[in-house]
């Protein structure tokens, strides 16, 4: 079986275990090496949904050759970043579908991309690397979800729609068909987006209506592409405020 670590020991990382663990019990594929918490290493010797944590980047340097990895980091911009951090340490993306999942003809997936549990993938979609796809997610024919975006359980993408890198859609969200969201976008649980979203723009409600103007997100997940270090929250929320014409503790930042 093909050696595994797991990026990330929060709670999405349950899920993800959950879809390992059914992947080896339909056909073994997968052999879990344990977790790393990059953000805590003294979790060290910890059990998580009863897989050990093996510390952080520092803890893991002698992995077997051919290392795969899947990150279980359930939002774009933390998980663009400790993606990047892998794949520079030559660790291969590992491509987890639940073996529920339908997958119709023509459609495309990403490596490193995480499909959960009666998901659905209807003719020509494509979803790109390193995405997250929750449990009951559609995405609709023709649909593009782009890079290190996180769709959430229940989510609706229908035929024709365009998600840039990084966006985020919160559960049961829904979107109609043929819209488009740019990158670092977020569209909030139970809305229905009935336009176009900008790159680094949230929106909320029936029908969805933007209310936060920055691109933070977006901006840092281009600096991680070009090999750049990420900027600290404390950076992205100044940054945030001059877009808003606001002061930064007047700002508030997807995470």
């Amino acid at each position: 079986m093909n050696p595994l670590v797991i990026i990330g020991a929060g709670d999405y990382a349950k899920e993800v275990l959950w879809v390992v663990d059914d992947i080896n019990a339909a056909a073994p594929t997968w052999d879990l090496i344990g977790l790393i918490d990059p953000g805590r290493p003294e979790r060290k010797g910890e059990n998580h949904f009863d897989r050990p944590i093996l510390g952080g980047y520092g803890d893991v340097e002698a992995l077997p050759e051919g290392v795969f990895f899947a990150c279980a980091i359930g939002s774009p911009l933390p998980r663009a970043k400790e993606c990047a951090e892998a794949e520079r340490r030559g660790w291969r993306p590992a491509t987890l579908v639940h073996p529920t999942v339908l997958v119709a003809l023509h459609v495309e997936i990403g490596p490193g991309t995480i499909i959960s549990a009666n998901a659905i993938l209807a003719p020509y979609a494509r979803v790109g690397r390193h995405c997250a796809i929750n449990f009951g997610v559609s995405v609709g024919h023709d649909a593009s979800v782009g890079d290190y975006s996180v769709l959430s359980p229940g989510a609706r993408i229908n035929g024709h729609v365009v998600l840039e890198e990084g966006v985020y859609v919160g559960s049961n969200a829904s979107i109609l068909q043929g819209r488009r969201i740019g990158a670092g976008a977020s569209l909030g649980a139970n809305s229905f987006l009935l336009t176009n979203l900008a790159q680094g723009r949230s929106a909320i409600g029936v029908p969805a209506k933007p209310y936060f103007a920055g691109a933070g997100a977006w901006h840092e997940i281009t600096r991680i592409r070009q090999g750049q270090s990420p900027r600290d929250a404390e950076e992205i929320i100044a940054e945030a405020a001059v877009l808003l014409g606001a002061t930064p503790e007047q700002t508030t930042v997807e995470r």
